[in-house]
């Protein structure tokens, strides 16, 4: 009798261990679910001018923000020239726009790169009070146009109540935190990601430097120096690479040359990169695969030790995106920032400053 009761017993065992995991694991994936059928979309479609990966990211994580303090469903709909749901999956909050229908009634919010909606949003009693009773609101925006809710005295409570300290409620503090609870890598490019950052960082006493260059699209006013790359490398070399081997570079890029370049100028430290990753994706050029490296590139950055970066949106979300976002970082940019402000595109005559804390870098 023993000899049958005893697999039984670690058979029940084990389905109701399985049983349990997957329960949690649907539980931690829908927290975030609000079943009141109010929702609020960020959107990015073909029909509008999206900006680049940094650009939609700061939209959509202001989205988010709005969604925590009108306690509305959030969702994506980021299908310009590739669907995002075919590269990134929703962790544990349920984002996918397929969960309402086309026929629901809807009001559009495009705030673009409008920083005046800001004002608005700093003072306001209650936000988007006039859109209360909308099923849906669709929000297209370019800027971090929810920061400044973390100066609203009309939030501090709320906030508080919602677990955050409410000088603390922006994308540099809450990045990590909101990404992580919105995205994780499709299964075949977290299989990609966990072997390259195998061979980043082998060991636990194992560094990686990141260097993020952006030249800048060929033609702008904005476009940097021919020579930045040098620029870059022998900072590098200079600042971090006397005193220690122990580390690994890993270079993204909007030209494909200087990683190459890097490859050739650090031949005793391993230099890691991701061919053919420099299309914005904003481009009439960038189709799926286009934005996948790029947002490859960005979620790798997460794990870098060290960050020099140009004064990019792209280089500065993705440091962010770190355990600790001013850690080690470094931005090549104007000496005197209130100078950058009169003219952010000034790209000439740059140095490297270190970014410490919020509003060292001037950054839009």
């Amino acid at each position: 009798m023993k000899k049958i009761f005893l697999p039984i017993l670690f058979l029940t065992l084990v389905f109701l261990i399985i049983s349990y995991v997957i329960i949690e694991r649907q539980k931690n994936l829908f927290q975030y679910y609000k079943p009141d059928n109010k929702y609020v979309l960020f959107e990015c479609t073909n029909n509008d001018i999206c900006g680049g990966w940094a650009d939609r990211l700061k939209g959509l994580l202001s989205t988010y923000a709005i969604s925590i303090v009108t306690n509305r469903q959030f969702l994506i709909k980021m299908t310009k020239d590739c669907d995002l749901k075919n590269i990134l999956i929703p962790n544990k909050i349920l984002w996918d726009y397929n969960q309402v229908s086309n026929s629901t009634s809807n009001i559009i919010l495009n705030y673009g790169w409008n920083f005046a909606i800001q004002d608005q949003l700093r003072s306001s009693p209650v936000i988007l009070k006039e859109f209360t009773n909308e099923s849906l609101i669709i929000i297209k925006a370019g800027i971090m146009f929810a920061d400044v809710l973390s100066e609203n005295p009309n939030y501090k409570i709320q906030l508080n109540q919602l677990g955050y300290n409410q000088s603390a409620f922006k994308i540099p503090f809450q990045i990590r935190k909101w990404y992580g609870e919105l995205f994780r890598l499709n299964e075949n490019l977290q299989i990609k990601y966990s072997d390259l950052l195998k061979k980043m960082k082998p060991t636990n006493n194992s560094k990686l430097i990141c260097a993020q260059l952006r030249m800048g699209d060929p033609g702008h006013v904005g476009q940097s120096d021919e020579d930045m790359g040098i620029k870059f490398w022998t900072f590098i070399n200079n600042t971090f690479l006397q005193s220690s081997n122990n580390y690994s570079i890993f270079v993204t890029s909007d030209r494909e040359n200087f990683k190459k370049e890097a490859e050739l100028f650090f031949v005793n430290n391993k230099v890691f990169y991701t061919d053919n990753s420099s299309v914005h994706v904003e481009s009439k050029s960038s189709k799926c695969d286009n934005l996948e490296k790029v947002i490859f590139d960005f979620h790798l950055m997460q794990n870098c030790d060290i960050g020099v970066i140009s004064q990019s949106g792209y280089g500065i979300l993705g440091h962010w995106n770190r355990p600790e976002p001013f850690k080690d970082l470094y931005v090549y940019t104007k000496e005197d920032q209130t100078q950058l402000k009169m003219n952010y595109w000034n790209r000439k005559n740059l140095t490297f400053l270190k970014y410490n804390k919020f509003g060292d870098i001037f950054f839009p």
